[in-house]
């Protein structure tokens, strides 16, 4: 009879780490907390935000599929406990912490600099300061419970991508509440207008702010092999990288046509994230080119075949090649690429120990 083993590091449920038994209350406490600032919006604005449900399922859907569309390689497929951890921290502390948090900086704000200076500053200076760190400490929560299965940039990009958007749908959830009592005489439309400009403007939202803070903390984290001020530095780069995309995106617009100032913050913060996910992505070729280098790779086909798996086209082109010779239909010619990549990322694995080597054994 063989007794139970320990349970596995990086599982969903480690009672032995006093880290996860600080996880759980608060994700138990973060609507309670909300609650106690919000019950009366909630009461009265409530049943005509539900009309936003639909639209907020969208986002939801639609920007959890941009996140994985950014991981070609797949790395979610082992992530799926921190990532769905993270979300709940997002959609559970974060709300009623910031709510918490925003008004007390705001009115710090006021109290320094004066009411006409807060009116056009205090959104830009408060939320970046204390909604990203609120993220931030989540990420570095989930990141640390899970630490056994970071192995890349982008493990934290999508950590922190999915704690973002679990603030993101939060937020729109409250903001279709205040919308519906803003506007008495037909809250519903106005509830619908909101969250479809919400839906419209979220392309470089919490999601993406909180995707770049994620990968700061996890090479942090991970990259033992760097010194500790290049990590240190790093960490701050993406970080602050976060913190600019939200002050951009909330900060006073200059004058110009409507509708520019409304998509020049979008089109600065998108410039902003697609330079660091360049590097995100760099990091994955790179990666994926040193385990197609490697011998024990040649199971799974020839490096210049694997190699066909680095880009887009490159694969769209292996794709087409894949599906002339053979009778696969598109369908079944990119669940065939998956198999690929995800046999590919298993090489990449740390592989079991034995429990005993019987070859190093004497007898006595």
């Amino acid at each position: 009879m063989t007794s139970a083993g320990p349970i596995e590091a990086g599982s969903w449920f480690q009672p032995r780490s006093a880290l996860f038994w600080v996880y759980c209350p608060a994700v138990l406490a973060g609507p309670l907390i909300f609650l106690a600032q919000a019950a009366g919006m909630v009461r009265y604005g409530g049943a005509e935000a539900m009309a936003a449900l639909p639209v907020t399922a969208a986002t939801l859907l639609f920007f959890g599929w941009v996140l994985c569309e950014l991981d070609p390689f797949r790395a979610r497929r082992r992530l799926v406990a921190p990532i769905v951890l993270g979300f709940l921290w997002g959609a559970s502390v974060w709300p009623g912490v910031a709510l918490w948090a925003n008004d007390h900086v705001t009115h710090a704000v006021t109290n320094l600099a004066g009411d006409a200076f807060a009116s056009d500053w205090q959104a830009a200076i408060a939320a970046p300061i204390d909604e990203e760190f609120i993220k931030a400490i989540g990420i570095a929560v989930v990141a640390v419970l899970f630490r056994s299965r970071l192995r890349r940039p982008v493990d934290g990009f999508l950590i922190g991508g999915f704690v973002g958007l679990g603030a993101q749908i939060s937020e729109d959830v409250l903001y279709s509440v205040q919308a519906a009592l803003a506007a008495p005489q037909n809250p519903v439309a106005d509830v619908l207008i909101v969250a479809l400009l919400r839906l419209v403007t979220a392309l470089t939202s919490h999601w993406a702010m909180s995707a770049l803070a994620g990968v700061g903390i996890v090479v942090l984290l991970i990259r033992t092999d760097r010194s500790w001020g290049w990590r240190v530095g790093c960490c701050a780069l993406f970080y602050g990288l976060a913190v600019l995309m939200h002050f951009t995106f909330d900060a006073p617009r200059p004058g110009g046509p409507g509708w520019l100032m409304m998509v020049l913050p979008v089109i600065i913060d998108l410039a902003i994230f697609t330079l660091a996910y360049r590097w995100v992505l760099g990091t994955e070729r790179k990666w994926l080119r040193g385990i197609i280098a490697q011998p024990i790779a040649r199971g799974l086909g020839a490096e210049a075949q694997l190699a066909a798996l680095l880009t887009r086209r490159s694969r769209r082109r292996a794709r087409s090649g894949l599906r002339a010779a053979t009778r696969m239909d598109r369908r079944q010619a990119r669940r065939y690429e998956r198999e690929l990549i995800d046999r590919v990322g298993l090489l990449a694995e740390p592989r079991p120990q034995p429990m005993w080597n019987y070859q190093q054994t004497s007898e006595r």
